[in-house]
């Protein structure tokens, strides 16, 4: 699986100003959801937050961990950046995030949404190709439709709907055949899912890859 995303660390810039009464900190809402492709890639969280005293020190939490310390409040005492979102290695979660000034510890602000590991499997995984299974994923958010591409030795085969993602974090559970295709070849196949409606090898969003291996039958059992 891969994402096309660009992970960008919280970089803030400091002005120098008079000093200014802060009022109480106000977090921007999050997104709905933010997706955890693996360790070393998720997806970013914004941060945009005001409220703060002029030149402070801003510390932001993910689940009561500091994650970036020292953020120079700008002159205007507002601060701007991005985080990454927390990993997540199966399912959904919640997940809280909060900024707090340093020598003012009561002003601070939190906003909530969930994080969703980046997942597509079938159930069951072996089974005959015309036979239906359960095609249960998450993170599909980048359309209003879910799509599956069946390649074989890299050429495409066949696309199909798998609807539309249900919720906040594109979840997908659908019941469908294993391999549309009509007395499919024996080897492997590649199931690309992802929000693009024609088959790409780089989509702009996120793409899963399952692969499927077709079986020779014989004397009426498939081999192993």
């Amino acid at each position: 699986m891969h994402a096309r995303r660009t992970l960008i660390g919280l970089v803030l810039l400091a002005g120098l100003a008079a000093p200014q009464a802060a009022q109480a900190a106000v977090l921007a809402p999050l997104a709905p959801c933010y997706r955890s492709v693996n360790e070393a890639s998720r997806e970013n969280v914004g941060v945009q937050a005001s409220g703060f005293t002029p030149g402070a020190d801003i510390d932001v939490y993910i689940d009561g961990v500091l994650i970036q310390a020292g953020v120079r409040a700008l002159p205007d005492g507002t601060v701007s950046g991005s985080v990454d979102a927390p990993y997540q290695g199966f399912g959904q979660r919640p997940f809280t995030l909060t900024v707090t000034e340093r020598e003012t510890p009561g002003n601070t602000a939190s906003a909530t949404s969930l994080v969703t590991a980046l997942d597509m499997r079938l159930k069951p995984r072996r089974t005959a190709p015309h036979r239906r299974v359960r095609f249960l994923g998450r993170g599909f958010t980048d359309g209003e439709e879910v799509f599956g591409h069946y390649l074989r030795r890299g050429k495409l085969r066949r696309t199909v709907s798998l609807g539309a993602p249900q919720g906040p974090c594109g979840r997908v559970d659908v019941r469908r055949r294993q391999i549309p295709v009509r007395n499919p070849h024996v080897g492997r196949w590649i199931l690309q899912v992802d929000n693009e409606p024609e088959y790409t090898r780089d989509p702009l969003g996120v793409s899963v890859e399952v692969p499927i291996t077709v079986r020779r039958v014989v004397r009426g059992k498939r081999s192993p």
